[in-house]
C-alpha cells in the first residue's frame, strides 16, 4: 500500500465519501428509526431494528457493490490513468491501496451507521419489539456487513478484468449470476427449480450474498433465536463467499497489472475477462438444460413431439442469447472463430457437465 496515495484518495474521493455517509445515514440510521417512531406515536409499539434490512440493509449492499466501479472508472479513461498511474507507485500498490480504501470506508459506514440505527430504534422500542428483540437486532451486523464485504470484492474482480465502464458493468452482473446457476446446478438440476425458488426455505440458497443475508434477517427477525445452527451456518456461507473473491482479486491483481492503457475500450482474450465470463455463465445455462434433460428420461414424464421442440427451442434461445451478448460487448456483429470455439464448448461442456452432475447428485 502506499500511503501517500492513500492521502491522495481520501481527499479527491471526498465528495463520493460524503455521498456513501449520506446515503448510509438514511437507509441505517434516518429511516428505520423514523419508521419506529411513526409506529410508537401510532400504534405505542416498534416493529424491531432488523425488519428493516429487508429494503435498508440491501440498499447498502448494492452501494458496496458499486463503490468499486466508481473508484475504477478513472482507469478507463486514457488521459486520467496515466496521469493516476504517472505518481511514483507501481500498478501494485495502486490496486492495493484503493482496495483497502473501499474496504476501511465500507466497515466503518456499515458499523457505525448500523450500531447507532440499532441503538436508537432499542431505545426507543425500552428494549421491546414486535419482532425479535433489540439483542437479535443487534445480531443482524455480522451478515450485514459479511455481505457488504462479498459483493464490494466481487466488484473488485469485475472492474479489475474490464477495459471499460461498459465492460465493467456486464462483468458484475456476470460474477453475480454465475454463483446463482452453480447453486441451482448442484441444488436442484431441474430448471424449475431455478424459477420457483422460495425463501421459506432458509438454509438452501447460499450461492448469492443478497440471498444469504435476506434469509437470516427475516430469521432473526421472527424468531429471534440461535437456538439452531442455522445463522453460524449463514455466517460461515459468507465468510466463505470473502475469501473466494478475496482469492479472485488476486487474480484480478495480476490482470490489471498487465492491462495497458492502448487496449483501453477493447475486448481483448482474457483469462477472466467479459468474452470468457459470459462463455462459463452461458455453458451453465446449458448445463441446467443438461441436468433438466436427465431428469425427464429418469422420471419418464413423456417427451412428446411438443416437449422436444419446446427443448430445442430452450436450447435455440440460450445461444442466441449468447451470440447476441457476445455481440453486444465486442459492439460489433461479426461471428468470430474464437466465438464458435467458446460456443462449441458452452453448449458441448455444458450439456455434458449438466448430465454428469445431475447423474452424480442422483445416487443414493
Amino acid at each position: 500500500m502506499n500511503k501517500k496515495y492513500f492521502r491522495y484518495l481520501m481527499k479527491s474521493f471526498w465528495p463520493t465519501t460524503t455521498v456513501y455517509i449520506s446515503l448510509f445515514t438514511v437507509f441505517l440510521i434516518i429511516i428505520p428509526f423514523m419508521i419506529d417512531s411513526f409506529c410508537m406515536m401510532l400504534g405505542r409499539f416498534t416493529l424491531g431494528y432488523t425488519l428493516y434490512m429487508y429494503l435498508t440493509g440491501n440498499a447498502c449492499i448494492f452501494l458496496s457493490g458499486l463503490l468499486p466501479l466508481i473508484m475504477h472508472n478513472r482507469y478507463f479513461s486514457k488521459n486520467r490513468s496515466d496521469i493516476i498511474l504517472s505518481m511514483p507507485m507501481n500498478r501494485k500498490q495502486a490496486f492495493l491501496t484503493e482496495g483497502i480504501f473501499g474496504l476501511l470506508l465500507i466497515t466503518i459506514l456499515v458499523a457505525i451507521g448500523y450500531l447507532v440505527g440499532c441503538t436508537l430504534c432499542y431505545i426507543l422500542g425500552s428494549g421491546d419489539a414486535l419482532y425479535g428483540t433489540g439483542g437479535s437486532s443487534f445480531a443482524g451486523l455480522p451478515t450485514l456487513f459479511f455481505a457488504c464485504i462479498a459483493v464490494y470484492l466481487s466488484s473488485v474482480f469485475a472492474v479489475s478484468v474490464s477495459n471499460s465502464t461498459f465492460q465493467a458493468v456486464c462483468m458484475i452482473v456476470v460474477v453475480n449470476t454465475i454463483p446463482v446457476l452453480v447453486e441451482a446446478l448442484f441444488t436442484n438440476p431441474d430448471i424449475s427449480g431455478l424459477l420457483s425458488r422460495s425463501y421459506n426455505n432458509y438454509v438452501n440458497y447460499w450461492s448469492s450474498s443478497t440471498e444469504v443475508y435476506n434469509c437470516s434477517i427475516r430469521y432473526i427477525a421472527e424468531l429471534g433465536s440461535f437456538e439452531t445452527d442455522y445463522l453460524p451456518a449463514c455466517y460461515f456461507a459468507l465468510a466463505m463467499q470473502m475469501i473466494v473473491w478475496a482469492l479472485l482479486d488476486i487474480l484480478a491483481l495480476f490482470e490489471f497489472s498487465k492491462l495497458k492503457s492502448e487496449h483501453l475500450g477493447t475486448v481483448i482474450p482474457q483469462r477472466f475477462g467479459i468474452v470468457n465470463g459470459l462463455t462459463v455463465a452461458y455453458g451453465l445455462g446449458f448445463a441446467l438444460m443438461g441436468g433438466f434433460f436427465m431428469e425427464q428420461i429418469i422420471y419418464a414424464t413423456g417427451w412428446t413431439g411438443l416437449f422436444v421442440f419446446i427443448y430445442m427451442f430452450a436450447l435455440f434461445l440460450i445461444s442466441f442469447g449468447y451470440w447476441i451478448t457476445i455481440f453486444i460487448v465486442r459492439k460489433k456483429a461479426r461471428f468470430r472463430k474464437d466465438d464458435w470455439v467458446r460456443y462449441a464448448i458452452a453448449i458441448g461442456g455444458g450439456l455434458i457437465l449438466g448430465i454428469a452432475v445431475y447423474a452424480l447428485m442422483s445416487v443414493k
